[in-house]
């Protein structure tokens, strides 16, 4: 077997405003949130370092919490940054520039019931093609308004909604941060860092499944979601 190469850096710094609660320590599947996805994550054997990306006041329990879960995966406790792009340039720092890493996955512990399948599946199309996101098409239709009146359809060909984790080699993540905190550019995720130097990333199927954890009443929705998938 190859030597693990990929980490994963594992974003849960958020304030959770609309949530109305830490929703990184609520639990999902007998575990905190942050521990349930870091065990997913952990399960696939290239994967061979997780960084977990939390908020200042938080780090102690999130660090004591790792330790009890006892994951076999190298891992690390950070702080995040003022906003999601400095946490997540603030992860690809802590690897150090003499890693075996060389693919780097970001995503978004609120997005808890990701399939196993989804990151392998990103891993092998980021090794591929370079960067690689997760993604599902639009199927409603849009409507672009202004002061709550509608002003025109807008076609939903070719509309993707991304979701995460996003992948892509770690020099072309590096150069993507790089740049953008040169430029002052702030993007909604890392395939928009991605193509401000150019780099496209591949789209790989998507899962409703992989929603966000956004407001309260989806902490119920997906722990019935994951009741129906073992039931």
């Amino acid at each position: 077997m190859s030597r693990p190469d990929v980490a994963a850096i594992l974003v849960a710094g958020g304030s959770s405003t609309r949530f109305g609660r830490p929703k990184q320590f609520e639990e999902i599947g007998g575990l905190p949130m942050y521990q349930f996805v870091a065990r997913t994550f952990s399960r696939i054997e290239s994967i061979g370092r997780i960084v977990l990306v939390g908020p200042s006041a938080h780090l102690a329990e999130m660090t004591a919490g790792m330790i009890q879960f006892g994951t076999h995966t190298e891992w690390s406790v950070i702080e995040g940054g003022e906003s999601r792009q400095e946490s997540v340039s603030k992860g690809l720092s802590s690897l150090s520039n003499g890693t075996d890493v060389s693919i780097v996955l970001v995503h978004d512990v609120a997005r808890a019931l990701i399939a196993e399948s989804i990151i392998q599946a990103v891993i092998e199309s980021a090794r591929e093609h370079g960067a690689a996101i997760v993604a599902i098409p639009v199927v409603d239709t849009l409507k672009r308004a202004s002061d709550g009146v509608v002003e025109s359809t807008v076609s939903r060909e070719h509309l993707w909604r991304a979701q995460t984790p996003q992948g892509a080699r770690i020099d072309l993540l590096r150069k993507a941060l790089h740049e953008a905190a040169e430029l002052g550019f702030q993007g909604t995720d890392e395939a928009e860092l991605l193509e401000q130097i150019g780099v496209k990333p591949w789209i790989v199927d998507g899962s409703e499944r992989n929603f966000k954890l956004t407001y309260s009443e989806d902490l119920e929705r997906a722990r019935a979601m994951l009741a129906d998938s073992k039931s």
